[in-house]
């Protein structure tokens, strides 16, 4: 696996990123994120969103209302991106996938949204305006 690029250090931290793994997978209760994220086209499958710090990119099998309160599939990796036509993407934020599990079970993490992360999260993503969302262990 490969490590997170520098350039989405400032995005992200937490003890989960020093497993090394990324693109990073987990399983999820998610809460409402209507509050950061701005909803977009659907585009086949998949349900568009952008933080409204415009550095992470959400894609879900629902749309963002029907999110709050499911357990989903998480996957963080990198999104690349082009900023002028004939330029080489690069590393730009983060691209967040969202599925509904493929298998029942209980989530490992619960997700909060807010602006002071807690001790206890192990994985803090900004997504701007001075918040942040909160992956937590489920116990």
């Amino acid at each position: 696996m490969a490590r997170i690029p520098g350039e989405l250090t400032g995005l992200l931290r937490g003890p989960l990123l020093e497993t090394g793994d990324w693109p990073l997978l987990l399983t999820a209760r998610l809460c409402d994120l209507r509050a950061r994220f701005i909803s977009k086209d659907r585009v086949g499958h998949s349900y568009l969103a952008i933080a409204r710090n415009g550095r992470v990119f959400l894609a879900a099998d629902r749309p963002l209302p029907e999110l709050a309160g499911a357990v989903a599939k998480v996957r963080f990796q990198t999104w690349h991106k082009a900023l002028l036509p004939g330029d080489k993407p690069a590393p730009w934020g983060v691209l967040l996938s969202l599925r509904s599990p493929l298998a029942p079970g209980e989530p490992q993490y619960a997700v909060r949204l807010g602006t002071v992360p807690g001790e206890s999260a192990g994985l803090v993503l900004d997504v701007g305006g001075g918040m942040v969302l909160e992956f937590r262990g489920v116990a």
